[in-house]
């Protein structure tokens, strides 16, 4: 049997077929936004995004930090990124 690959946003929305998902890769201090591709949405260093909500949510709290962050802030993973916005 072929294994199913679920993808979670965020927020916690599973995508269906007929979805218009985003993907964004950030970075301590860029956030690059993406069209859906599934290849890259396998990559650990990719945020997935359900829609325009979802993403300017990201935008937000990414600028917030900007803000508050010195600039020799290192890398921050998206993995690190999703289990920040969890807590």
């Amino acid at each position: 049997m072929a294994a199913v690959t679920t993808f979670t946003c965020v927020c916690g929305v599973q995508k269906k077929t007929t979805n218009h998902w985003i993907l964004a890769k950030v970075t301590s201090n860029s956030v690059t936004f993406l069209p859906w591709d599934w290849d890259l949405a396998l990559s650990d260093d990719i945020i997935i995004l359900c829609g325009e909500g979802c993403a300017a949510a990201l935008l937000s709290r990414s600028l917030g930090e900007w803000k508050q962050l010195p600039t020799d802030v290192p890398h921050m993973t998206a993995s690190a990124w999703q289990q920040q916005q969890q807590h």
